[in-house]
């Protein structure tokens, strides 16, 4: 017979366990796989608080003091009602957030809702964590990344970026930017990695991995975001969020391959595009957000929307009447996540429970949202200190890789024995809208700290000493060059050796001035204003001219590719652009990058891309001009010279199997340097259409002079194959040339069932 303690202990046992037992398998312990807390989590949430995780909402709310004492309570204040939305549970993720305490009172506020549920806090970390409100890395531009056609580097990028972010609070990037250029108008190439699909893809494919790593679970990973899907880089005049009318063989061949990639490569998010596709919004394109990316591709993750383009599906395409119909038509297409506006929740809400949007549709956008909050792990970590922003922002890795990016980017376009420039110069005028500008940092980078840029002239003045005399003639506008600037750096070239010209645009993005960036597109490709005639002007003088171009889209002057001595494209190359410019210009650093974008002859010859289709100039031809652009995709200059030699390539191959080949490359001149080495095919005779040249492998290796390195690639299976008539993949039978960058190295191999 059990005692009366017994009787009373039991229970009280019982209950401990049981207790310790549903504390085991709460979504709060760390010891489950996501997944299951995801199950355990989603069967607690009330239908207010699912809707709310799909709302994204914008968290700059004033100019705060955050070294006052009042800084939680001034900022909750000037949140007006989104703080209350956010202990209801209604709000799951924020963007424009400025700083690091920002993003701790926003989590605050997320701790005191009934679940608990910690907020993703998202940015545009293009190329740095540039829209953070602080001094920050900023790296070279994607499409300075893109001309180094080195794919590591843009994967460490990404990892650094990463960790800054971690480090201030956020944990979700808006990029990379896979979209392919087809238009050379559009003020957004600056953020993308150019006209090849192949480039595009291995550059995108590195920047995910950098960001998210493995699955994204490391304190140091953030969530990536394959953007925008798709078509923007063909949209009509080149206009940004303009409808995008082209071919299913075209998306496929050039468009779809980069987002492929990133699906491949675990990308957790996908921003679809502001434009239309062939007569369907993105935002409400169901079978390609639904059927295609997610039912064939196997993408695993959730979308995001663009800004405001849900509600543009009434106010721009004109497909709905309504805000509410434009939200049932995005969410029954696949979006998942709504950015910034407070009619989505209320117009969802009624939906559902309505019975137009299944309940279903809503758990499954959560749970992918869930799982990536618990997989980042911050449930268990949301906050961040003023430690791990001073320990993580602007280390000297980071800042060392912020110049390597820049020197690496760096395309030597022309140069008649001008460049490297003498350390026995006597007198050198440094000239130009970008001379002395933070242009430099490019698209998505608040201005930053003057100690933290070195601009092109502070580079120059650097790689000098006291015996030659530097004279700079500034100029205030990019748009607009005075006569009275003209005048003076006129008669300051008469007495100059040379003269270094920093042309080129602005994309700054904060900056009223700017020439170029997103919703800022080019009516004309020459340089802006009347930046050429102060270039005739130095020219006139009778002066060496080098010119620098600082710019993200394509500069097309003929005049300039006639005149100047020496032409260096640098595009955007960051906060230590100045300093590699300099370093090329002298000689330090041998300039190796390869333009990742065909730049036309003139506006009047767009499109204009080198994998274009055989028929494309077999007739007509332009009045009073020429057909070829002025650079072609892969060009670039050197201070020294490579060899190519012994090519092998087996003469047969199966058209089940894969092909493998190598060359010998030597240095042959007098400076150790960088050599890009480009393979491209040609399907010689084919039963569609397919390109002139198709780039299929790349890599960039460094060679001592006289140094000789044989290097190996294997060519897939995939790469020979075409879509034929019936949009299947096949390979077809047939010879293919094999293609060594712009070099005459030319082998067949017959491909045979």
């Amino acid at each position: 017979m059990k005692s009366a303690l017994q009787r009373l202990i039991l229970p009280v046992v019982f209950a401990i366990s049981a207790n310790s037992m549903a504390t085991n398998i709460s979504y709060w312990n760390a010891n489950l796989p996501a997944e299951k807390r995801v199950e355990l989590l989603l069967a607690e949430m009330t239908l207010d608080e699912k809707i709310g995780q799909m709302c994204q909402f914008v968290g700059e709310a004033s100019d705060i003091d955050f070294d006052s004492k009042d800084t939680k309570s001034n900022y909750t204040l000037a949140l007006g009602a989104r703080a209350g939305l956010i202990k209801q549970g209604k709000i799951g993720s924020f963007l424009k957030v400025s700083t690091f305490e920002e993003a701790n009172v926003l989590q605050e506020l997320a701790e005191q809702s009934r679940l608990k549920i910690p907020l993703l806090i998202a940015t545009d970390a293009i190329h740095g964590h540039g829209m953070y409100m602080g001094a920050t890395t900023i790296y070279a531009t994607q499409i300075g990344l893109a001309a180094s056609f080195e794919p590591e580097l843009a994967e460490r990028v990404a990892q650094y970026t990463a960790s800054e972010m971690r480090a201030t609070g956020f944990n979700w990037a808006y990029s990379p930017n896979v979209e392919v250029v087809r238009d050379a108008r559009w003020g957004r190439i600056g953020e993308t990695f150019g006209e090849d699909p192949y480039l595009v893809t291995e550059m995108g494919n590195a920047m995910v991995r950098g960001y998210q790593g493995k699955d994204f679970s490391s304190p140091t990973n953030v969530l990536a975001s394959a953007k925008h899907f798709v078509g923007g880089g063909i949209a009509y005049n080149g206009v940004n969020g303009a409808p995008a009318d082209v071919s299913e063989r075209t998306l496929h061949e050039i468009f779809f391959p980069p987002f492929i990639g990133s699906i491949d490569n675990g990308v957790y998010t996908i921003m679809p595009a502001h434009n239309e596709i062939n007569g369907i919004p993105a935002h409400a394109h169901e079978e390609y957000l639904t059927d295609l990316i997610r039912g064939e591709w196997g993408f695993e993750g959730f979308y995001i929307s663009d800004w405001m383009d849900i509600q543009r599906l009434e106010s721009a395409h004109k497909i709905v009447d309504s805000e509410r119909e434009a939200d049932k038509v995005a969410v029954l297409a696949g979006m998942d996540v709504h950015m910034q506006g407070p009619g989505f929740f209320d117009n969802v809400k009624a939906l559902v429970e309505n019975g137009e949007i299944p309940l279903s549709r809503i758990d499954h956008a959560v749970s992918k949202i869930l799982y990536a909050k618990f997989q980042l792990g911050l449930f268990e970590n949301r906050y961040t200190t003023q430690q791990a922003v001073d320990d993580t922002l602007l280390s000297d890795s980071h800042r060392a890789l912020a110049l390597t990016t820049a020197q690496k980017s760096m395309v030597l376009l022309k140069n008649n024995g001008v460049l490297p420039l003498s350390q026995d110069i006597e007198r050198i005028v440094v000239t130009g809208p970008n001379a002395d500008h933070q242009a430099l940092l490019g698209e998505w980078a608040r201005v930053q700290p003057d100690n933290n840029v070195i601009t092109v002239l502070e580079g120059i003045e650097q790689q000098y000493g006291q015996d030659t005399a530097i004279d700079y003639a500034a100029i205030a506008k990019h748009h607009h060059i005075s006569d009275s600037e003209l005048s003076t750096a006129g008669q300051l070239a008469e007495n100059a050796d040379v003269v270094i010209a920093v042309m080129g645009e602005n994309s700054l993005r904060f900056d009223q001035h700017k020439t170029s960036a997103e919703n800022v597109d080019r009516p004309t490709l020459d340089l802006v204003g009347n930046q050429i005639e102060l270039l005739k002007k130095i020219k006139a003088s009778g002066s060496k001219l080098v010119v620098v171009l600082v710019n993200g889209g394509p500069i097309a002057s003929e005049w300039l590719t006639e005149h100047a001595d020496a032409i260096l494209e640098a595009w955007e190359p960051g906060m230590y652009g100045g300093q590699a410019i300099a370093e090329t210009l002298v000689g330090k650093i041998n300039p190796a990058g390869r333009l990742p974008i065909t730049v036309p002859r003139s506006v009047g010859h767009l499109q204009s891309f080198y994998n274009h289709k055989p028929s494309a100039f077999h007739r007509g031809g332009f009045y009073l001009s020429r057909r070829a652009p002025l650079y072609y995709f892969g060009y670039g200059l050197s201070y020294t010279q490579f060899d190519y030699s012994n090519l092998i390539v087996p003469k047969i191959m199966s058209t089940e199997g894969s092909l493998s080949v190598s060359v010998d490359i030597k240095n042959i001149g007098a400076m150790d340097g960088d050599e890009v080495v480009l393979l491209y095919i040609n399907d010689k005779v084919s039963s569609v259409t397919t390109p002139v040249k198709k780039l299929v492998a790349f890599k960039r290796l460094h060679l001592k002079r006289g140094e000789r390195k044989t290097i190996s690639f294997t060519i897939d299976n995939k790469d020979f194959a075409l879509l034929d008539r019936h949009m299947k993949s096949v390979v077809e039978p047939g010879e293919f040339d094999i293609i060594i960058g712009d070099h005459t190295k030319v082998a067949t191999v017959d491909v045979q069932d």
